[in-house]
């Protein structure tokens, strides 16, 4: 078995499921994979270039779409209940990849898998019934065309169990909308959501609706006696956080208040610095109008930040704080019973709400220059402030029609369709829409949305966290570094990258803060396999690395780790952030000598070859 006698943590099974063909297989994780890239993010990137050629393209059926989880999912670690998604990106044309927590990670791990391979295309559109170590395809006709929510309570009627857990598409992956998210655990109380860089589109370009995931199987924890006893040494630092506090009552929609003061909110598409309808739709005013109704909690988390909402027609998950800003301070809506249901329309029809509400507001913009025409928009007048346009326009993405065509491009690719300067008022980096703070207000972010592999990113790092004023001991991020300052920025940056490689690929959630040194210890106590922080810390770089060389056999190179020009030429007049642009080259210079790449950006040899990569990159580098 791989050289392991016995897994711990890992189940030490990955799922290979050929749509083509129809086969499927059962495969032992390799331990030195194990090893070297953890689990999670880590695994599904060496899978990714074990089984296919980086410069594939993203809806051939040659693409391969990796599920994967990590050593930690489904233990007693406090939210530990995440997975991970990983395929080439329709909307990056490079690296993609996509998070997600809940319960469905759990549930394949309990199935008997750590992951799942999924190669080629159905000639009809089916779903995967993961249950008890064994998988079934079957026919999913009949749930073609449904939502999120449509096809989750359909299936679980069908097959007579509410307690399967289902990762979903809806209409917008089965149309190929470049930004289509996985939903899963939608009902009742749902969705979780695999949002970014359009991993829907790509399961859906294979005919796959769904996956069905049902376990009775057991996680293994080499010594759970002593991994109890430090998660609860830990839990009372954990739940006195000031972050756990906050997103304990109001959810990540609690931090709009003081994103909006460090001028870090985007107000009509990062144009405007003021905006007085921004407490209209903070957490606090979703609490205070009794919009939401209930906490809920991912896998073993007492945080609880999961919003429940009752709106109307509107019952399920709340908008989170991007959703708040793509949809709400971004196109100048400040009614929250507005975002709510678009928030549910996104979720619904399967898109994902950063690059909507990144998307519409280019198309607003660039109608209101004057250079998108009725003619383009098919009649629509786009205005800022419009919530009925934009359900409408949200529509039109879902299902592809009309206006939402060009829409469903993503605001990279329709700019470069409709031309005309256009391209100047989307804010992107490598085609993934940009999230919801302005690199103004945090620099580091900047160089964080410029760097992260699958475009503009903020979790990639949470770097804002250190320029608020976060210090992490163990990670050697000892003082406060001044937000709007590019001093030392790169440093800071490449650290907090490769460590949140860590944590995607251990899998845990991001917004839980357990010191470095104890999740090194508790990987140990899961697993009974003894890694250092510096060992863990070398393999995070190692994943990020050769992810890199993924977007780098791709032609990404430093002409691609830049900014819109409005963040590097255009200050704000008014607010947190006024007469600030973010100085990228100085931070890239550092950052790129920090992280061993050449000053094009690219890895040195040295770097892959110290890393232990270079025989997985070299036979793609050399066919170039």
């Amino acid at each position: 078995m791989s050289g392991v006698n016995e897994w711990y943590g890992y189940i030490g099974k990955i799922l290979e499921v050929d749509l083509s063909s129809g086969r499927t297989r059962i495969r032992e994780l390799k331990d030195e994979d194990a090893d070297m890239f953890i689990g999670g993010i880590g695994l599904a990137t060496k899978m990714l270039f074990d089984e296919m050629d980086p410069r594939v393209e993203p809806f051939s059926p040659d693409n391969v779409l990796v599920f994967m989880t990590g050593p930690l999912t489904g233990t007693m670690v406090q939210c530990s209940g995440r997975y991970v998604v990983a395929a080439k990106s329709p909307l990056t044309m490079a690296w993609g990849e996509a998070h997600a927590s809940g319960f469905w990670g759990v549930e394949l791990k309990k199935a008997g898998f750590d992951g799942i391979i999924i190669k080629g295309k159905s000639s009809n559109p089916v779903y995967l019934y993961v249950h008890d170590g064994e998988v079934e395809i079957r026919d999913a006709t009949k749930y073609w065309g449904l939502t999120t929510v449509e096809t989750d309570l359909s299936l679980k009627s069908d097959l007579g169990d509410k307690s399967v857990r289902i990762a979903a598409i809806g209409p917008a992956g089965e149309r190929l909308v470049r930004y289509a998210i996985i939903a899963s655990d939608i009902t009742p109380d749902g969705p979780r959501v695999a949002g970014r860089t359009g991993m829907g589109a790509v399961m859906g370009s294979k005919n796959l609706k769904a996956i069905v995931v049902k376990g009775n199987g057991q996680i293994k924890v080499k010594e759970p006696e002593r991994l109890r006893s430090n998660i609860n040494r830990l839990l009372p630092y954990i739940l006195s956080y000031p972050t756990t506090q906050l997103y304990s009552i109001y959810g990540t929609a609690g931090e709009v208040e003081e994103f909006y003061e460090y001028g870090d909110m985007p107000i009509k598409n990062f144009t405007v610095g003021k905006w007085d309808g921004i407490l209209n739709i903070s957490g606090r005013a979703l609490r205070e109008k009794g919009i939401v109704k209930a906490h809920r909690a991912c896998w073993a988390c007492p945080i609880h930040c999961w919003k429940y909402v009752e709106v109307n027609n509107v019952k399920g998950r709340g908008p989170e704080y991007e959703t708040i800003a793509s949809l709400g301070s971004m196109l100048m809506i400040d009614d929250p019973y507005y975002i709510v249901e678009a928030n549910d329309l996104c979720n619904k029809y399967g898109i994902d709400t950063i690059s909507t509400g990144g998307t519409i507001a280019w198309a607003i913009e660039s109608f209101e220059k004057g250079l998108l025409t009725k003619e383009d928009t098919g009649g629509l007048e786009l205005k800022w402030g419009d919530k009925e346009t934009v359900l409408k326009l949200i529509e039109l993405i879902g299902k592809r029609e009309g206006f939402g065509k060009l829409l469903g491009e993503g605001c990279r690719m329709a700019s470069k369709i409709i031309g005309r300067g256009t391209e100047k008022y989307c804010m992107h980096v490598k085609g993934t829409e940009m999230p919801m703070h302005d690199p103004r207000a945090f620099k580091g972010m900047g160089l964080q949305y410029a760097t992260s592999n699958r475009g503009a990113d903020h979790l990639q790092g949470l770097t804002f966290r250190i320029e608020q004023g976060e210090r992490i001991t163990d990670l050697k991020i000892y003082e406060r570094y001044d937000r709007v300052s590019y001093i030392g920025k790169g440093r800071v940056v490449a650290t907090m990258e490769i460590w949140h490689e860590v944590l995607e690929s251990l899998v845990i959630c991001k917004f839980i803060s357990i010191p470095p040194l104890h999740l090194a210890g508790m990987y140990t106590l899961v697993t009974g396999r003894r890694k250092t922080l510096q060992d863990l810390l070398t393999a995070g770089k190692r994943i990020f690395t050769l992810k890199r060389m993924f977007n780098v056999i791709n032609g990404i190179s430093r002409k691609d780790d830049t900014l819109p020009e409005r963040f590097l030429k255009e200050p704000l007049s008014e607010g947190g952030a006024k007469g600030q642009v973010v100085e990228l080259e100085p931070m890239l210079n550092e950052y790129y000598n920090y992280m061993g790449w050449d000053e094009n950006g690219i890895p040195t040899r040295e770097t892959l070859k110290e890393l232990g990569i270079l025989p997985i990159v070299e036979r793609f580098m050399n066919n170039k």
